[in-house]
C-alpha cells in the first residue's frame, strides 16, 4: 500500500483545488521559505484526525481555511484528501483503493470520510492506527522533531516506539476495559446489597400473605350471602313494581278521559269565540258606516254652503262692467318678457366666459383677477373687425395696461415675483396702436404701402417685410365673445323698453268676463246637486243593522260564561288525574332505584349466592361473620402479591448477579489478555528496533555504534522507558548532550529509521530533518533513503541539493504576491539525475 495522491482545497495556502501525485519511491518537495512546503505536512496530519491546533502551526481550528490575501477572498471551508492505492487488499479493509477525507467549515461544522461516507471520528483513527498512522504519527517527522526525539525522556521514547508497534488500540481497549471493569465490579457490589435486602423482606410478606387469604375467604362468604339478600330484595322490589304498574294504567285512562272531556269544552268554547267575534265585528261595522254616513252628510252640508256662497260672489261679480285687455295684446307683452328672460340668460352665460379669460396667458389673467386692466376690454370692436384687431395688436393682444413706465415696470415685477411667467404692460391706450393699421380688404393687402391688416385676421408690414394671420387666438375669440355680449345687451333693453311700453286705450273693451261666466255656471250645477245628495234614506237600514248585533253578541257572552265554568271543572279533573299519575310515577322510580341497588349490590358481590329464604337470618350471618374478619385486624390485601413480586425480583437479581460475576470474569481476563498482548507485542516490537538501530546507526556513523536499552522504572506500576545510546568512532560519549547538533540528528535519524523497519507505514514524510547534516553525512542519509526505497514511499521536504539527487519525481512549491501556494512536478529518471542535478 502506498500514498497514491493528497488532495487539497481552501487549506492553509491552497485555495485552489490542488492534486499533489505520488508514486512509491521518493519524491522531494522544494521551495524557498514560506511558500507552503510544510502545509503539504500540516494537511497530511490534519486529515488524520489531527484536534491539536498545535499539530498544524495554527491557533485555533479555523485557522487552517483559506484567510484571503492579494485580492483574493477567504474560502468558506477546506477539504483534504489522502487517496491510498492497495492493490493486494493488504489492511484491515479489503479495498484496492482508499479514501480519507475531511472537511471543515468556517464555524466549527466538521465531517470525515472514508472511500467518500461519513464515518466517526473514532472509527478513521482507529483504522489509521492499524496502518501504522496513529496518533503519534511517527511517519510525519516534522521541523523540529529531529532533535525532540533524542532530547525527550524514555517514557516519551517508549511512546513512540508503541506507536510503531501498533499498540495504542490495545492499551486504549485495555483502558476501557478497565473502566468497563471498574463499573461492572460496582455493580455487582450493589446487586449483593439489593438481594440481601430482598430476603429480608420475603418472611413478614409472607405472613402478610397468609392473614389477607384468610380475610379473603371470609369476605367471600360474606359476599355470598349479601348476593343472596339482594336476590331477595329484588324480588320483593319486582312483586311491587308490577302491582305499580296496573295502578298506573288506570290512572292513564282516567287522564285520558279528562283530557278527552276538556279538548270538546274547548273546541266549543272556540266556536262561540269566533261566532261572538263576527257578531261583534258585523255590529261594530254597522254602527261605523252609521257614523261615517252621518259625518259625509255633515260635510256635504258645508260644501254646499261653501258653493251657494261661491255663486252668489260671482252673481255680484257679473252684475258689475270691467274693461278687458285685448287677447292679441296681452300675447304680444308675454312674447316680449319671454324673450327678454332667455336673453338675459345668454347675457349670464357670456358674462361668465368673459370672466373666466380662458386662453389667456397666466400672468394677463392673474393681474386681470386682481383688479389690473386688459387692453382687450378696453377696446369696442365692431362686428366683424375682431381679427383685423387681433392681427393689429399681435403679441399685445394679451398686454395690462398701465398709467405709465414705473406702474408698468411694478406690474412686470409682480407677475415675476408670483411666477407667473410671460407678460406684456402698455402705458398707451389700445386703441391708438389699432388705429395705426388701417383695415383694407385682402386684395389690397400687399399694395399697401404701409402696415396693414384684412378683416380675415392677415397683416402685412412693408418696412418690416413681414406677413402674419392671427387665426382662432383666444384673444380674437374673447373679442367676439365681447362683441355679441355687448350686442346681446342692446337687444334685450331694447326688449325691456318694448314690454314695458304703455297699453293705449284703444287696447281695452267693456264686457262680461266669459271666465266669470263659466265659473258661476258650474257653481249653480254644484249646489243643486249636493242639494240632492243629503236626505236620510239610508241610516233606517243601517241603525238596524247595528241593533241586531248588540243582541247576538248578548246571548254569545251568556253562552262562553257557560263554558268557561264547565272548563274549570273540567281542568280540575284532569289535574287530579294528572297528580295521581305523578305520585304513580314517583312511586315506581323509587322502586326502580332500590331495584337497581338491589342488581348493583347483586353485581358487586361477584359471588355464588348463598342458600336461604329469610333475610333476618341472612342478615344476623353476615354480622357473624363481619365480627370474625374485624377481628383479624388491618390486613394488606396486596401481600400475596408483593411477595409473588419480591419473590419473581429475587430470582431475577440473584441472575442479573450471576450474569454480572460472569462478566467481571470476562473483563479481568479480557484485560489480563490484552496486558499480555501489549507486553509481548512490544518486547517484540523492541528487539526488532533494537536490532535496525544497530544497523542503521553503524551506516550513519562509519566506526561508531549504537544500541536501545530499557530503562528502570522510578516507582512500582510504571513500565520501563526506552535509553538511545550512541557512540562515534574514535570517541567516547556517555551522555547525549555532550554529541554535536549534526550527530544528535543522526542518531535522531537513526531512531526513526529502526521505527521504520520494524514497522513499515504505506509511507514516511521527512520535513527538513536533514537541515543541520553537513554534505557527508547528507550523502550517508541520501544512501539510507535510496537503500529502503524499494520497501516503503518517502515523502522529503528540504532545501538540500544532494537530498534532491534521491529523488526519482521532484515537486516545486512556490507562492505569489497574492499569498496562493502554486506547485509543479518534474520526474527524474535515475539514468538523467545527475544531469538534472546540475
Amino acid at each position: 500500500m502506498h500514498l497514491r495522491a493528497i488532495k487539497l482545497r481552501g487549506f492553509k495556502s491552497f485555495p485552489e483545488p490542488v492534486e499533489v501525485r505520488l508514486e512509491p519511491g521518493v519524491a522531494v518537495v522544494v521551495g524557498p521559505n514560506g511558500s507552503g512546503k510544510s502545509n503539504v505536512a500540516d494537511a497530511i496530519v490534519w486529515a488524520a484526525g489531527s484536534m491539536a491546533p498545535s499539530e498544524l502551526r495554527a491557533e485555533k481550528p479555523d485557522d487552517v481555511i483559506f484567510a484571503g490575501g492579494g485580492g483574493r477572498s477567504a474560502e468558506d471551508f477546506c477539504e483534504v484528501e489522502l487517496l491510498f492505492d492497495n492493490p493486494d487488499g493488504d489492511g484491515p479493509l479489503p479495498y484496492t483503493e482508499l479514501s480519507v477525507a475531511r472537511r471543515l467549515h468556517r464555524g466549527g461544522e466538521g465531517q470525515y470520510m472514508l472511500n467518500r461516507t461519513a464515518v466517526r471520528r473514532i472509527d478513521l483513527v482507529e483504522l489509521l492506527a492499524d496502518l501504522g498512522l496513529g496518533g503519534g504519527m511517527h511517519s510525519i517527522i516534522g521541523q523540529g522533531r529531529v532533535e525532540e526525539i533524542l532530547g525527550s525522556k524514555p517514557e516519551e521514547r517508549r511512546q513512540l516506539l508503541e506507536e510503531a508497534a501498533g499498540l495504542g488500540r490495545f492499551k486504549r481497549r485495555k483502558h476501557r476495559a478497565e473502566l468497563k471493569l471498574a463499573r461492572v465490579a460496582i455493580q455487582v457490589e450493589r446487586a449483593r446489597d439489593v438481594e440481601a435486602e430482598v430476603k429480608k423482606r420475603l418472611r413478614p410478606l409472607a405472613l402478610q400473605a397468609t392473614a389477607a387469604e384468610r380475610a379473603e375467604k371470609l369476605r367471600g362468604e360474606i359476599a355470598s350471602l349479601r348476593a343472596r339478600v339482594a336476590e331477595l330484595d329484588l324480588a320483593t322490589l319486582r312483586e311491587r313494581l308490577e302491582d305499580g304498574e296496573g295502578r298506573r294504567t288506570a290512572a292513564l285512562l282516567a287522564r285520558k278521559h279528562a283530557d278527552e272531556k276538556l279538548d270538546t269544552l274547548l273546541e266549543e268554547r272556540r266556536r262561540a269565540e269566533e261566532e261572538l267575534a263576527d257578531a261583534a265585528g258585523r255590529r261594530e261595522q254597522a254602527t261605523a258606516t252609521l257614523y261615517r254616513l252621518r259625518s259625509a252628510r255633515e260635510r256635504l252640508e258645508l260644501r254646499r254652503e261653501s258653493a251657494q256662497s261661491l255663486l252668489d260672489d260671482l252673481r255680484a261679480e257679473l252684475s258689475r262692467p270691467r274693461r278687458v285687455l285685448d287677447a292679441r295684446v296681452r300675447a304680444e307683452r308675454e312674447t316680449l318678457r319671454e324673450q327678454a328672460r332667455v336673453g338675459r340668460e345668454r347675457l349670464q352665460t357670456l358674462e361668465r366666459a368673459l370672466a373666466e379669460r380662458e386662453g389667456l396667458p397666466p400672468a394677463a389673467r392673474a393681474l386681470a383677477e386682481e383688479g389690473e386692466r386688459l387692453a382687450l376690454s378696453l377696446l369696442e370692436v365692431q362686428p366683424g373687425a375682431e381679427r383685423a384687431v387681433a392681427a393689429a395688436l399681435g403679441h399685445r393682444a394679451a398686454a395690462v395696461v398701465a398709467t405709465d413706465a414705473r406702474a408698468a415696470l411694478a406690474l412686470a415685477e409682480r407677475a415675476r415675483a408670483a411666477g407667473l411667467g410671460s407678460v406684456v404692460v402698455l402705458t398707451r391706450e389700445p386703441a391708438a396702436l389699432v388705429s395705426e393699421l388701417p383695415i383694407v380688404p385682402k386684395e389690397q393687402l400687399l399694395q399697401s404701402t404701409v402696415p396693414a391688416v384684412t378683416p380675415e385676421g392677415f397683416g402685412y408690414d412693408p418696412q418690416r417685410g413681414e406677413i402674419w394671420f392671427a387665426g382662432e387666438t383666444a384673444e380674437a375669440v374673447w373679442l367676439e365673445l365681447e362683441a355679441r355680449r355687448r350686442a346681446l345687451a342692446a337687444e334685450i333693453d331694447e326688449l325691456d323698453a318694448r314690454a314695458e311700453a304703455p297699453i293705449p286705450e284703444t287696447a281695452y273693451s267693456a264686457a262680461q268676463d266669459p271666465t266669470t261666466v263659466t265659473l258661476a255656471r258650474l257653481a249653480q250645477r254644484l249646489v243643486e246637486t249636493l242639494a240632492g245628495v243629503a236626505d236620510e234614506r239610508f241610516e233606517a237600514p243601517l241603525r238596524a243593522r247595528a241593533d241586531a248585533g248588540t243582541s247576538r253578541t248578548g246571548a254569545l257572552a251568556e253562552e262562553l260564561r257557560r263554558l268557561g265554568a264547565a272548563e274549570v271543572d273540567a281542568r280540575r279533573a284532569a289535574a287530579d288525574a294528572g297528580e295521581r299519575l305523578s305520585a304513580i310515577d314517583v312511586e315506581r322510580a323509587r322502586v326502580e332505584a332500590e331495584a337497581d341497588e338491589a342488581r348493583r349490590r347483586l353485581e358487586a358481590s361477584a359471588a355464588e349466592p348463598a342458600e336461604g329464604d329469610d333475610p333476618v337470618e341472612l342478615g344476623e350471618r353476615i354480622e357473624r361473620l363481619e365480627r370474625r374478619r374485624e377481628s383479624l385486624g388491618q390486613v394488606n390485601p396486596l401481600a400475596q402479591q408483593e411477595y409473588d413480586q419480591e419473590k419473581e425480583r429475587l430470582i431475577e437479581l440473584s441472575s442479573q448477579r450471576a450474569d454480572l460475576e460472569s462478566s467481571l470474569e470476562e473483563l479481568e481476563k479480557l484485560r489480563d489478555d490484552l496486558a499480555r498482548t501489549v507486553e509481548e507485542r512490544f518486547a517484540e516490537t523492541f528487539a526488532s528496533v533494537q536490532a535496525n538501530f544497530t544497523e542503521v546507526a553503524a551506516t550513519l556513523f562509519p566506526g561508531g555504534e549504537g544500541r536501545l536499552r530499557l530503562t528502570e522504572p522510578d516507582e512500582d506500576g510504571e513500565q520501563p522507558g526506552v535509553e538511545v545510546e550512541l557512540r562515534p568512532a574514535g570517541k567516547k560519549v556517555t551522555r547525549l548532550s555532550l554529541l554535536s547538533g549534526g550527530e544528535k540528528a543522526l542518531g535522531a535519524i537513526s531512531f526513526l529509521f529502526a521505527l521504520f523497519l520494524a514497522r513499515p507505514c504505506p509511507f514516511y514524510l521527512l520535513d527538513e530533518v536533514e537541515a543541520a547534516l553537513d554534505d557527508t553525512n547528507i550523502g550517508r542519509f541520501v544512501e539510507l533513503l535510496r537503500r529502503y526505497a524499494d520497501r516503503t514511499q518517502f515523502i522529503v521536504i528540504t532545501h538540500q541539493k544532494r537530498t534532491m539527487e534521491a529523488a526519482d519525481i521532484l515537486y516545486g512549491v512556490t507562492m505569489g504576491a497574492d499569498g496562493v501556494s502554486q506547485l509543479v512536478s518534474r520526474r527524474l529518471p535515475r539514468e538523467q539525475e545527475t544531469a538534472a542535478v546540475a
